[in-house]
């Protein structure tokens, strides 16, 4: 029960510290304990409607000078309870109370601080619950839970995070602070994956207790540009972070983005692994593009007649020597979406006006070195492949 300590109680310890020191003190003298705060809790109330204010507690102080010894008891006791109220242990349970934990919930997630940052603006269904190249951090919770209940240890408890392969944590082992009920920790992982999940566990025996996250991907490469920036008008924004200059068999597919009107963000450009169960040419690579692609009204920045543009480049090594129509883009607007066939535009250079996307075969060719350049017009953010 919280108590509150009012002027009776430290005008009491007046008159006691008076009587230690041999003065005489008023007949008879009250301390009092207001319960008002537990009756407003417990929503006891008068038959008149107002809060129900119970009798004070009365503890009489004698005039009577007794023996130090006994004064002494009485001051000691007082001040206890003094410090007692002082340090809440008279009050809510602490986090030392907390039942212990019985099952962990694990989550995996990139800082909001910094994609909020970086990519204000942008949709939220194309940003990945993890956006992260290997190597790069990101943030895993691990929350003790007793049921429905919040729970935690009572001490420091080692806890060891470990990851689906083929990559691993930097760091299996990590430390729980006593009373937490949630503690986030920075990560990273170091290998391009789909589908990776981070596990933690903790305790021993009985009193193990784990869980595992949820699934993510980790790209072979994250960069991010200006929004204002100049590669993205000139052709050399590339999903590689090094404008595509290089694609042979082992870099077998990338993207480059040209925005002609840049973006109201920084735009986010990843390389990775087709996701398992997707059509993608073996071997393919995936190009996402993220940025916020409206003004400052909502209105979109491009429109059918002047799209953004994606060139999906494919080394001849992955896409051999058939006609470049023989090949079909793959697309999704959402970061976890299906990628689905893209359909080809009906005039060069615009987005029919049923479509949101389109590949352009007029545009898009083989060049000197057998590689196949496949052009796609868009509007919003994307994933692409082949």
């Amino acid at each position: 029960m919280s108590r509150s300590c009012g002027p009776a109680l430290l005008e009491g310890i007046g008159d006691l510290t008076d009587l230690a020191q041999g003065r005489q003190v008023s007949t008879r003298h009250t301390v009092k304990f207001s319960e008002d705060t537990d009756a407003r809790t417990q929503g006891r109330r008068d038959s008149g409607g107002s809060p129900h204010r119970p009798p004070s507690q009365e503890y009489p102080v004698s005039t009577s000078r007794p023996r130090r010894s006994r004064l002494a008891l009485v001051l000691a006791a007082t001040f206890g309870l003094v410090v007692a109220l002082a340090q809440g242990v008279v009050g809510p349970a602490s986090a030392s109370s907390l039942p212990a934990p019985t099952s962990m919930v694990v989550k995996a997630y990139s800082d909001p601080a910094v994609i909020g940052a970086s990519l204000a603006g942008a949709p939220a269904d194309a940003i990945p619950t993890v956006l992260a190249g290997k190597g790069d951090a990101f943030l895993v919770s691990v929350t003790l839970r007793a049921g429905t209940l919040d729970a935690a240890f009572p001490n420091d408890q080692d806890v060891t995070l470990t990851a689906s392969g083929p990559g691993a944590l930097p760091s299996a082992t990590r430390t729980i602070p006593g009373g937490a009920t949630t503690t986030v920790f920075t990560v990273s992982y170091s290998a391009e994956a789909t589908g990776v999940k981070v596990q933690a566990s903790a305790g021993k025996g009985n009193k193990a207790v784990s869980g595992t996250s949820n699934a993510f991907d980790v790209n072979r490469v994250l960069s991010f540009v200006p929004g204002a920036s100049e590669k993205l008008r000139d052709g050399t924004a590339g999903a590689d972070g090094a404008g595509c200059a290089v694609v042979d068999r082992d870099h077998p597919m990338c993207g480059i983005v040209v925005l002609p009107k840049g973006a109201s963000s920084d735009v986010a450009l990843s390389l990775g692994l087709c996701p398992a169960g997707e059509s993608c040419v073996k071997g393919a690579l995936v190009t996402q593009m993220i940025a916020n692609l409206t003004d400052a009204t909502g209105t979109r920045i491009y429109d059918r007649s002047n799209p953004a543009r994606m060139e999906i480049i494919c080394d001849k090594s992955l896409c051999g020597k058939a006609g470049v129509p023989s090949f079909t883009a793959l697309w999704s607007r959402s970061a976890v979406g299906a990628l689905v066939a893209v359909p080809p535009c009906a005039s060069k250079g615009v987005i029919d006006s049923t479509l949101e996307y389109c590949t352009d075969y007029r545009a898009s060719q083989r060049d000197g070195a057998g590689d196949v350049h496949l052009v796609v017009w868009f509007l919003d953010d994307v994933r692409g492949s082949i």
